[in-house]
């Protein structure tokens, strides 16, 4: 048996390598585990991203290296991530290994390969709130509109003082009822102030804020945490979109004609195509809102491929 594997955030020309798989390694190999080869005369850690048969793909000709040994069975690309990451790689034309390094924190490899990961330590989170926050008519038509809506994209038009936010909150509220998570995308720091102070004064600390003062090590708890579905609300940038959610049923992506929400580094992407296709592959509701929606949302929102919402109301007591 043979393999692809793909390495960790290094560019190369070649999109994989090809090695064999031993066969005392056989029982324990599948897709995305983490295994150590030999390049270059060094030891490194790759990850498995294709397995087959001895066939064409191989050319006898050739002296094939083999893997060397498991490092870590934990899977860390799994359900629709899987597709995702292909998506990256093919949409934004970008080799596949650098739509991974979007997928794992740096810290996470990092402890894999000095087999200081403990993938099973999880934290306590106990969303134990009690709060009524009373929508305005208008505000409570968009909530359940949003709720029953067949179609699971939503974009949300607002006006200034129509508090929409607070539509924000009894949606979390609502999943986090049903112990589904919640993804709350926001672009900027303005922003990020005042949302979060709000968010948090509902649900308390069990609320995941990151910024740029969360160490890499804490991301990688983060990671973990979200992984085990015991992280509920998760309340970050574009970013957040590649960690591994097994439960996610709402992403809301606030001020969705931002810029920050394309990134210009590589591997480049939009958010917002992002947040759509794991809508696709994962059958979650996407609120996409803004008051001066991009051009591309609009256009979709009037020909019916997002459903088309509108919080004209100002909010009043």
């Amino acid at each position: 048996m043979y393999c692809y594997v793909i390495p960790f955030w290094k560019t190369f020309d070649d999109v994989w390598f090809t090695y064999k798989i031993p066969d005392f390694l056989k029982s324990g190999i599948k897709l995305w585990v983490i295994v150590e080869i030999e390049l270059k005369n060094e030891i490194q850690l790759w990850v498995i991203y294709e397995l087959f048969e001895k066939n064409e793909k191989v050319e006898d000709q050739f002296v094939i290296k083999e893997i060397i040994s498991i490092k870590n069975k934990n899977i860390f690309i799994s359900n629709y991530r899987i597709e995702l990451l292909k998506f990256i790689s093919k949409n934004y034309f970008t080799p596949i290994h650098n739509s991974l390094s979007l997928f794992l924190p740096k810290n996470l490899v990092e402890k894999v390969k000095k087999e200081k990961l403990n993938f099973d330590k999880v934290s306590d989170y106990n969303y134990s709130f009690d709060f009524k926050l009373n929508l305005s008519t208008a505000q409570k038509q968009v909530y359940d509109d949003i709720i029953s809506s067949q179609n699971n994209k939503i974009l949300l038009f607002w006006v200034t003082w129509s508090w929409k936010t607070e539509i924000y909150i009894n949606l979390i509220k609502k999943y986090i009822d049903e112990w589904k998570q919640v993804l709350f995308l926001i672009p900027e720091i303005i922003l990020w102030n005042q949302i979060s102070s709000k968010v948090k004064k509902v649900f308390w600390d069990d609320v995941i804020l990151i910024n740029s003062t969360i160490t890499e090590t804490q991301k990688t708890k983060y990671f973990i945490d979200i992984y085990h579905n015991k992280a509920k609300v998760i309340l970050w940038t574009r970013s957040a979109l590649f960690y591994p959610f097994n439960n996610l049923w709402l992403i809301i992506i606030d001020e969705e004609h931002d810029n920050s929400y394309v990134s210009d580094q590589s591997p480049r992407y939009n958010a917002i195509e992002i947040a759509n296709k794991i809508t696709d592959l994962n059958n979650n509701k996407l609120l996409l809102a803004s008051w001066t929606p991009s051009i591309n949302s609009m256009f979709k929102g009037i020909n019916g491929e997002y459903k088309l919402l509108n919080l004209l109301d100002k909010y009043k007591n």
